[in-house]
């Protein structure tokens, strides 16, 4: 008789305790460590500040305050570093202690999370502290300008404190590394890291463009307010001097960090294929693509525009100078753009998809598509409201120059969001369209669904409730009413909008009933294609179990003439 082991809770609660004793720990270990590297950095700037600078803050502040500002920083310090140590040292311990096949606390998620933590919180403080260092000494170097820092004092106590905590960066990224799980990790370990590495990296790219852009600017802002002649460049002393300063430091920084990002998740990818195809990954692809091209795509949208005015002769010449951002955030925003869209279908081609990435494409597509189609949508109300706006009211009813750039803001958004969405729309629609489990996946998605409904629902409720006032003031016109205003202004805004939300609604409901037909049709096939499997199955087997009856009845036969 076979017993019955009875059940024991013993695991469960190790591994309870376990996570009870690591959040504790990690928890305090992290507060402490910001507590004291906060209260250092507060100490040395009021010590360099007393001890060097000639105008320092015992000038301004009294002795009270200096010595409760160092007594305050002082205490923290010394109580929060004997804590952090303590704290960290005994989890150090466990995790070097344990052997390489059994390594729990080093791959464990809440070691993970205070790792990226604090490795987030001291990237963010040297990030800060480089870009002070680096445009003060633009500032300083150009000769233009009054520095924030005095020298010398805050110019050491900066450049320690960056220091610091970029000593801690590079501590905690070692961490990691000697955890040696760096690209396999375990649950959700893994996902902290692509967070981590997805914040630094848009971050990165975020600076960059915005730091490129600027400097580009400027320069093209001294050519156009030169040609107009603006007092501001003519009155101004060294104006661009701070400008120039903080958009290098900022450009050299966000490109190091969006450098140094992106090699370090290459160089995973290069080791294990698996990460290339996860979500996270393809989500920050398609995030830095979407991020570059709204960089472009609203310069590109309001440059249009200014330059309609102009050509419909409303826009005044001083307004030249207003430009240069549009013309500066247009070619960067397109450079980066088309990058990271090549490194998107280069990654798709090379590892596929995964269920999760294979979603986060959809995703990207559908909310591209959404925020074209809201822009299209924009752009036709604003040019047929100002065509029977010019029609039916006529000329007395409004400026020409109202009328100009009502016309001007609808080509531009036309012009925009027409092919953002009919690109991603058609991509769509073609992948939807197909035949296959590929195809039948895309029709049955969240974000396709999603998407349609969403659009269609939207759709209803502008037909519901704008042509509802065109309704009511014809039923007014009938009815006798002399003020029912049936061409009026706010009738024709109504019907414009409600017009181009008819077209649109018919459009998309058109497409969730092709997707209702198409799986249907799939669903109908897929029990015939199992039948013919079926079918298929029991031939083969068939087939087999003949082909050994005659292979034995040869080998009998043989054995009866030998």
């Amino acid at each position: 008789m076979t017993s019955i082991k009875p059940f024991s809770a013993k695991p469960n609660n190790a591994s309870r305790l376990a996570t009870i004793r690591r959040l504790y720990f990690y928890l305090i270990a992290f507060i402490s460590l910001v507590v004291g590297l906060l209260s250092l950095q507060s100490l040395l700037e009021i010590l360099f500040d007393v001890w060097l600078n000639t105008t320092s803050m015992a000038t301004v502040n009294n002795a009270n305050y200096i010595r409760e500002t160092v007594a305050r920083d002082g205490g923290l310090l010394l109580v929060a570093t004997p804590i952090f140590l303590i704290h960290w040292a005994y989890m150090q311990g466990i995790a070097r202690h344990q052997r390489s096949d059994s390594a729990e606390e080093r791959s464990a998620t809440l070691r993970k999370l205070f790792l990226y933590s604090a490795a987030g919180f001291t990237l963010v403080i040297a990030v800060l502290r480089v870009l002070t260092l680096l445009s003060e000494s633009g500032i300083a170097l150009l000769g233009g300008g009054s520095s924030w820092l005095t020298w010398p004092g805050d110019w050491l106590s900066t450049l320690l404190s960056g220091l610091i905590h970029l000593a801690f960066l590079a501590y905690f990224v070692r961490q990691l590394v000697l955890d040696g799980d760096l690209g396999h990790e375990r649950h959700w370990a893994g996902t902290l890291r692509r967070i981590f590495q997805t914040l630094v990296g848009l971050a990165g790219l975020g600076m960059l463009l915005g730091g490129a852009s600027s400097l580009l600017e400027l320069g093209v802002r001294t050519v156009l307010e030169g040609l107009v002649e603006s007092p501001l460049l003519q009155t101004t002393s060294g104006w661009w001097v701070r400008g120039l300063s903080d958009d290098v430091a900022r450009m050299l920084v966000g490109a190091l960090l969006w450098r140094i990002n992106w090699l370090r998740w290459d160089l995973l990818i290069a080791r294990y294929d698996e990460e290339a195809r996860t979500a996270l990954r393809r989500f920050y692809l398609y995030a830095a693509t979407v991020l570059s091209a709204g960089w472009a795509l609203v310069p590109a949208a309001g440059l249009f525009n200014r330059l309609l005015l102009r050509l419909f002769g409303v826009a005044p010449s001083s307004e030249l100078a207003d430009l240069a951002a549009p013309l500066a955030m247009l070619p960067i925003g397109l450079i980066v753009w088309r990058w990271h869209w090549v490194q998107v279908n280069n990654e798709a081609n090379r590892y596929g998809y995964t269920p999760e990435s294979a979603n986060i494409r959809r995703l990207y597509y559908y909310l591209v598509a959404a925020v074209g189609l809201v822009l299209l949508w924009i752009g036709l109300v604003d040019i047929l409201r100002g065509l029977l706006d010019w029609l039916v009211i006529g000329s007395d009813a409004l400026s020409r120059s109202f009328r100009a750039e009502q016309l001007a803001n609808g080509i531009s958004m036309l012009a925009v969001g027409a092919p953002v969405w009919a690109i991603h729309w058609r991509a769509v629609q073609s992948a939807a369209r197909a035949q296959g489990p590929s195809a039948q996946a895309e029709r049955t998605s969240g974000p396709r669904r999603a998407y349609l409904y969403g659009v269609a629902l939207v759709g209803a409720l502008l037909i519901l409730f704008e042509f509802a006032t065109v309704i009511y003031r014809l039923l007014l016109l009938l009815l006798g009413d002399a003020n029912a205003d049936l061409f009026g202004t706010e009738t024709i805004d109504s019907l414009v909008r409600s017009g181009t939300a008819i077209v649109f609604w018919i459009v998309h409901v058109l497409a969730i009933r092709g997707d209702t037909r198409l799986t249907e049709a799939a669903g109908e096939a897929e029990p015939i294609a199992e039948a013919i499997v079926d079918r298929r199955a029991l031939l083969e087997e068939r087939i087999t179990r003949l082909e050994e009856e005659l292979a034995d009845a040869r080998a009998e036969l043989a054995a009866m003439d030998g």
